[in-house]
């Protein structure tokens, strides 16, 4: 059974991506603990206004959800690009992991070279809110790939 966890910066999610969200974990349940955390505290809302202080509070925030025992990925638009079959097999390879989403500034480059992997959904710059979804949807593919289940045909 797979343990993973998903952080993102920013403050609590509005009820219709909640419920999409809600539905992609529900799906993935049978292969995978997946848990949810938006992080927004005080230093990160005082430093909104200068990218690098933003940056920085998003890394001083994440840090302590850093595995020691697991697999660390940096959601980063300059990090590697996988397809659906590629992140099945990085599944399959770890099975206890962690998936950090930047706030609107991005990730400190010390914090993503932290990580284990840095990786891109896509060329495109989305809202944490669409990474996650992004992210959630990939994750239950990935899982059904590996267990041969019907969602990926």
């Amino acid at each position: 059974m797979h343990r993973i966890a998903i952080y993102s910066i920013g403050k609590k999610d509005e009820k219709c991506y909640e419920a999409i969200y809600e539905d992609l974990i529900k799906n993935s349940k049978k292969f995978a603990l997946i848990e949810t955390k938006n992080v927004f505290n005080k230093k990160i809302n005082a430093a909104q206004s200068d990218a690098q202080k933003a940056m920085k509070a998003y890394s001083d925030t994440f840090k302590p959800f850093i595995l020691s025992d697991g697999f660390n990925i940096a959601l980063d638009p300059e990090g590697k690009c996988l397809d659906s079959f590629a992140f099945a097999n990085l599944l399959k390879e770890h099975t206890k992991l962690a998936f950090f989403i930047g706030g609107a500034y991005g990730l400190e480059r010390s914090f993503v070279q932290s990580c284990d992997m840095a990786l891109s959904l896509s060329p495109l710059t989305m809202s944490h809110k669409i990474a996650k979804m992004v992210l959630l949807e990939q994750l239950f593919r990935g899982l059904s790939i590996i267990h041969n289940h019907p969602y990926h045909k």
